[in-house]
């Protein structure tokens, strides 16, 4: 009789194991996908934020140092760095076609935290 009742209650508690053990995953589950969704969301706002674009003439390429100077209207001189992945549209030949353009209308859309720009359009003069 002992042993049909060891082996019952043994059956019950492996069975709540089991449950719980179940339980426990479909939480871990849904917070993960949660902080999954939450991640994805949280650069693009932040991308969105720290996205500004400077217009003005180009004034001098550094390809050593992979940075360029824009001026604008106003007299204000800044300084952006650039990369492999930086885009340039109406220069050929990429930075070696933008240093060229000294003196040419730009606008450089860049990150503001690390002043790295994602794109570089060179307008044509009006």
């Amino acid at each position: 009789m002992k042993t049909e009742k060891q082996v019952s209650i043994l059956g019950v508690v492996s069975l709540l194991i089991l449950v719980m053990t179940g339980c426990g995953e479909t939480q871990k589950q849904t917070s993960l996908e949660k902080a999954q969704q939450a991640e994805k969301a949280v650069p693009t706002a932040q991308t969105q934020e720290t996205t500004q674009i400077f217009e003005g003439e180009l004034m001098k390429v550094d390809a050593t140092a992979k940075t360029l100077s824009v001026k604008n209207s106003q007299g204000q001189e800044n300084e952006f760095r650039y990369t492999d992945q930086t885009v340039i549209s109406g220069a050929d030949g990429g930075v070696e076609g933008l240093a060229t353009k000294s003196g040419t209308p730009v606008s450089v859309h860049f990150d503001t935290a690390t002043r790295t720009a994602a794109k570089i359009e060179v307008r044509q003069r009006p």
